[in-house]
């Protein structure tokens, strides 16, 4: 009876450890309305996004999350806001970014852009005046790493008046 009741706390104890390990964490912005949902195992940098406005996230590997929204106010199409996006990226590493893939649509793109030995997976999404940019960054060793956080993260968009 106590090697049963050993063996079942075991079971419990290991599946507890596993459940402790995918856990999520939330990071909500009610400013510009969206939530995104991400792996426990990553930190918060004390680095902040572009405009300030967001959150910078690190894996123990070194690949880099940025999540940020601003209101457009330039009126910009999602085009032009990949441009800015790919010059950001270049200046950052220090080499010229080009897309690797690319798909826009009148409401966001998607794109995987690589820069000397530097990769970064961006996505933007708009609804009304309010974008919000996602992006993952990575030496080209963690590229496999990078795809597989891409899938984890899980962006909600559209929680504000603006960003309905």
């Amino acid at each position: 009876m106590q090697k049963i009741i050993l063996t079942l706390a075991s079971i419990m104890l290991i599946a507890f450890s596993t459940l402790s390990a995918q856990a999520n964490k939330t990071y909500c912005n009610s400013r510009f309305g969206f939530c995104i949902g991400y792996p426990a195992e990553l930190g918060v940098s004390t680095d902040s996004p572009v405009n300030g406005d967001g959150i910078v996230l690190e894996t123990p590997n070194g690949i880099e999350v940025s999540v940020s929204g601003s209101f457009n106010v330039m009126n910009w199409a999602p085009g032009k806001i990949l441009e800015y996006t790919t010059e950001d990226f270049t200046a950052i590493i220090g080499a010229k970014a080009e897309a690797m893939e690319a798909e826009t649509t009148a409401q966001g793109f998607e794109t995987l852009l690589a820069a000397g030995t530097y990769y970064q997976y961006a996505q933007m999404r708009s609804k009304g005046n309010v974008y919000v940019v996602l992006t993952i960054t990575g030496p080209e060793r963690l590229l496999e790493d990078m795809k597989s956080l891409r899938e984890q993260l899980k962006l909600t968009f559209g929680n504000t008046a603006e960003g309905r």
